[in-house]
């Protein structure tokens, strides 16, 4: 990620992947105990380790933390689920032997999953595990640090908050501020073992099988779980493909997700997008391979878009519209996501705060902010300019 210091601009680029920050522009965060990238790792295997080893382990992922709090069953959003998935990822990792079963009603999706998993049968919410009847139990929540379920050594773990890891390489700081980065290195350190992602941990990805970008295609992510809140709004996306278009002839092609307009209605001048709705998470994989470049509310579809893979390995450039989450935390850590964020977004990252402030419902109140917080305030022009330049159309 390119970065010029904590300096809250009117509208911030962030450019994708981990940034490596000198000591005097850190964020607050919490010193890895080992030199990680220098290849060192936690002092050794826990009980933790040994015991998961002789049981088996199951992770369950809930809703964000609330009072009273949603039972297991209560599926995670699309988003939360994408970013956690890499406590699944350290896990299979540092137990390779067995081979987990999802269970839940994102089977299809998880069916392209480049983790080894079996699927299992349809379920309410979403669970991965390995066999055995007396397994260890993982709650996996956003933002509060996994917990191990009547592990004595961490049962408090609800009450604190998952924080950003900093390792100091020599020539700068790694700086693992990104969701699933934390929650990989969260499950390092409990287990007490050297996992082997050397870069900033990456959530898990989801193959496609189309093989090639359809050059100049822009897929635009209109949905969102907070229309009130993080939309940029159909009219938004439709100003940024004038804008793209007018930047670079490359820009031939326009697709929009969106839940409010029927399939196949065309928007903008003169019909210049195309709408999808009704789309299922598994077929939206195709969809984002299909483009070379994904523009969308900071959301999960467009967490997936930055997750999609194509059999060589490559992907579509993504960027992600944040106004009120940080962009260094709710991303998915892959270079190709890159971030446009609002004044009040960049503070949530300068904070390293989240939007729920605790688990008795108090929040922060955007509109205390005025028009910091609003997508309003994100001219097309600066997100077509900064996409165009990602996706290297200028």
């Amino acid at each position: 990620m390119s970065f010029e210091g904590w300096r809250i601009r009117p509208v911030a680029t962030w450019r994708g992947g981990p940034p490596r920050l000198p000591h005097d522009q850190l964020p607050i965060g919490r010193t890895l105990p080992y030199r990680r990238a220098a290849g060192a790792g936690p002092s050794g295997p826990t009980e933790l380790y040994t015991h998961v080893i002789e049981c088996g382990w199951r992770a369950e992922f809930l809703v964000r933390s609330k009072i009273p709090a949603g039972p297991p069953t209560e599926p995670a959003r699309l988003g939360d689920l994408l970013l956690s998935m890499a406590t699944v990822r350290a896990l299979t990792e540092a137990f390779p032997d067995e081979r987990p079963v999802y269970r839940g009603d994102r089977g299809a999706l998880m069916s392209r999953c480049e983790l080894d998993l079996d699927i299992g049968e349809t379920a309410d919410g979403s669970t991965v595990s390995t066999d055995g009847g007396a397994v260890q139990r993982l709650e996996v929540r956003p933002v509060r640090p996994p917990r191990w379920v009547g592990w004595p050594e961490a049962p408090d773990r609800m009450t604190t908050v998952m924080p950003i890891w900093l390792d100091d390489t020599g020539n700068g700081v790694d700086v693992h501020a990104a969701m699933p980065s934390r929650y990989y290195l969260q499950i390092e350190q409990d287990l007490g073992i050297r996992l082997p992602a050397d870069a900033g941990p990456v959530a898990p990805r989801y193959r496609s099988t189309v093989g090639s970008a359809e050059p100049g295609h822009t897929v635009f992510v209109a949905t969102t779980s907070s229309p009130d809140g993080k939309d940029f709004g159909i009219d938004g996306f439709a100003a940024v493909a004038r804008e793209l278009a007018a930047l670079s002839p490359r820009a031939s092609r326009f697709t929009l997700l969106s839940n409010e307009l029927d399939n196949g209605t065309r928007v903008g001048d003169g019909g210049l997008i195309e709408i999808v709705n009704g789309m299922d998470a598994a077929e939206c994989v195709d969809l984002f391979a299909s483009a070379e470049l994904v523009v969308g509310n900071d959301t999960g579809l467009t967490h997936l878009a930055a997750l999609s893979l194509r059999p060589d390995g490559t992907g579509p450039e993504v960027i992600s519209l944040y106004n009120i989450f940080s962009p260094l935390a709710w991303t998915t850590a892959s270079p190709r996501h890159h971030a446009v964020a609002t004044r009040l977004s960049q503070q949530f990252a300068l904070s390293d705060v989240n939007i729920y402030l605790n688990q008795s419902g108090e929040f922060v109140d955007p509109a205390a902010w005025a028009d910091a917080g609003s997508m309003r305030t994100v001219p097309a022009e600066v997100v077509a300019r900064f996409a165009a330049e990602c996706a290297g159309w200028r």
